[in-house]
């Protein structure tokens, strides 16, 4: 029936628009939270491979550890440079 149309069709409509556009950005800021939870850990194993580094005598494990810290931090640097600013 064309000519029936419910009272509140169209707040129901409005309120369904701002309930998806409330949800894709909580799935946002989730993505976001997992990347800085992500860059947390690699900021974590640099810490570790470096301090462990320093317990070895071969200073070519040193070296390795080291190197393979340093890759980490600038993965991690990249990574921070690449998440969105503060809301505003």
């Amino acid at each position: 029936m064309p000519q029936y149309k419910l009272a509140d069709q169209a707040k129901a409509e409005a309120l369904d628009r701002e309930a998806v556009e409330a949800s894709a950005a909580g799935n946002h800021a989730g993505e976001v939270g997992d990347d800085y939870i992500r860059i947390t850990v690699f900021l974590a194993a640099v810490l570790f491979l470096v301090g462990i580094g320093s317990t070895f005598k071969l200073h070519t494990i040193r070296y390795a550890l080291i190197t393979i810290g340093s890759l980490l931090l600038i993965l991690a640097t990249v990574l921070i440079l690449q998440q969105p600013g503060l809301p505003g």
